[in-house]
């Protein structure tokens, strides 16, 4: 079905695995069958920026349901673009959705954070010298459920600092909303590692960490089909290892880039039926980087 833009959304499980990928022109050491390992910083690498090398096709073992697609850990720079079209059929002569050439860094700035004289002022987009900033994930999203078989990308980022373009993991996955969105109280925060070492003069010396990202939240009103079918599955299929897409909020503002993230389950917590005819589950979410 269409998806709500102001629904939560999670996205399972990843079909990329079982995928054939193929077309573009990879490095013979950094393979495109490298975005298949879940590991995110083992990344493949293009020989060039061209546009004929950046490209790829994924080719599914069956027709499966798919509506979102994510390219984790990439190299894609500021002004780069995509275009994702979606197949029912291997052979690509049966087209059944087409996102346009897109931006791949959504805005991310309001207006009022930015200077007059900066470049990005009226786009909020993001400046080259900023990227290292945030967790380089494209999320695209079908209008719609897509019973798919072959889907393709293209990247279009010829201006690439590097030459070339790199990522780390392609997920390619079916979308599920709750009928009732979250309740209040979702917590979204960072879960951070870095460590401390103390000098005998009590000067502190610090190991820092990349910080995750986290979600905590509750879904109180579930249909016993949605607890069942939906969440026990997600827990029976990815445990805490698996990966999955969440996204607060599909709408293109600032806020929902940065509560949308590659992510693991950390615990999982038993479905709850305190009313007849509703159950409700708790997710804690960390971001997979």
């Amino acid at each position: 079905m269409a998806l709500n833009p102001d629904t939560i959304t999670l996205c399972w499980p990843n079909r990329v695995e079982r995928a054939t990928l193929s077309g573009g022109d990879w490095l013979a050491s950094l393979p495109l069958t490298l975005a298949q390992d879940p590991t995110l910083a083992v990344r493949c690498k293009s020989v060039d920026a061209d546009p004929a090398s950046t490209w790829f096709d994924i080719t599914l073992d069956k027709p499966r349901p798919i509506q979102c697609l994510a390219i984790a850990a990439h190299s894609f720079s500021a002004p780069a673009r995509y275009r994702v079209r979606i197949y029912g059929d291997v052979d690509q002569r049966f087209l059944l959705w087409d996102s346009a050439w897109q931006t791949v860094w959504p805005q991310l700035f309001a207006t009022a954070e930015l200077e007059w004289e900066y470049d990005n002022y009226w786009l909020g987009t993001i400046a080259e010298e900023d990227r290292d900033l945030y967790t380089p994930l494209l999320t695209v999203f079908a209008d719609d459920v897509q019973l798919a078989q072959s889907v393709r990308v293209e990247i279009d980022d010829a201006g690439n600092p590097e030459g070339a373009v790199r990522f780390g993991r392609l997920f390619l996955a079916d979308a599920w909303q709750p009928a009732t969105n979250v309740s209040y109280g979702i917590q979204h925060g960072f879960d951070n590692a870095t460590e401390f070492a103390e000098a005998g003069d009590r000067t502190e010396y610090a190991d820092v960490k990349r910080q995750r990202r986290t979600a905590t939240f509750t879904l109180d009103w579930l249909s016993e089909e949605e607890a069942y079918q939906r969440l026990y599955s997600l827990q029976r299929v990815l445990g805490t290892h698996g990966e999955l897409v969440y996204a607060f909020n599909l709408a293109a503002r600032p806020e929902n880039f940065a509560r949308t993230f590659l992510a693991r389950q950390q615990q999982l917590d038993p479905l709850a039926q305190p009313y007849a005819f509703t159950h409700t589950h708790s997710l804690k979410l960390l971001e997979i980087l």
